[in-house]
């Protein structure tokens, strides 16, 4: 990450993959680092660059854990976090971390909107179909406003819809043909 900063890089980042087959490993696949702890380490040695989460499934975790942990990067880091997230296409991650497969579009969609609105330092109320709030609230807020940029990644119909509807930016990420309906 350092040596990224010297040389004038635009950001650094991490991908996400807590659990994969091994088999998938072994045909090209790849171990990750957490992407919050990586990147903490990253903001540690760098002063300017950009830490990107290049993708986090979201269906893998609850929405409000993640605002808390890229909120808690933002403000260590002095508001350097970008949130790139994505749905996912490993179905036997998803079986190993008891994550819905099926319906990790729609988890995904509702798990952006939370983490706005956790973000936003207001008692939240929210009723939807994966996730709950009764007045809950995030601090410290992230401390860019209004919040992280999000970048959606993936380069289905459906991501392309995500990053259009719900996010600031657009992560196209090589994946293959077989996720390419969801």
């Amino acid at each position: 990450a350092s040596a990224a900063e010297r040389v004038g890089f635009d950001a650094c980042y991490v991908t996400d993959h807590p659990f994969p087959l091994a088999r998938w490993v072994r045909e090209g696949g790849h171990h990750a680092l957490d992407p919050f702890v990586a990147l903490s380490f990253a903001a540690a040695a760098t002063t300017r660059l950009p830490l990107h989460t290049h993708i986090l499934v979201l269906p893998y975790r609850n929405p409000f854990l993640v605002a808390r942990a890229a909120a808690s990067l933002d403000v260590l880091s002095g508001g350097r976090m970008i949130l790139g997230v994505a749905a996912g296409y490993l179905r036997s991650e998803f079986a190993a971390l008891g994550a819905d497969f099926e319906n990790r579009a729609a988890i995904t969609d509702e798990s952006i909107d939370a983490i706005r609105r956790a973000w936003s330092g207001e008692e939240i109320y929210l009723e939807g179909r994966y996730f709950r709030a009764v007045g809950n609230v995030l601090a410290p807020r992230p401390l860019q406003r209004p919040h992280p940029p999000i970048w959606v990644g993936g380069n289905s119909q459906q991501a392309i819809r995500r990053a259009v509807e719900r996010g600031d930016g657009w992560s196209p990420f090589p994946n293959p043909s077989a996720s390419a309906a969801h």
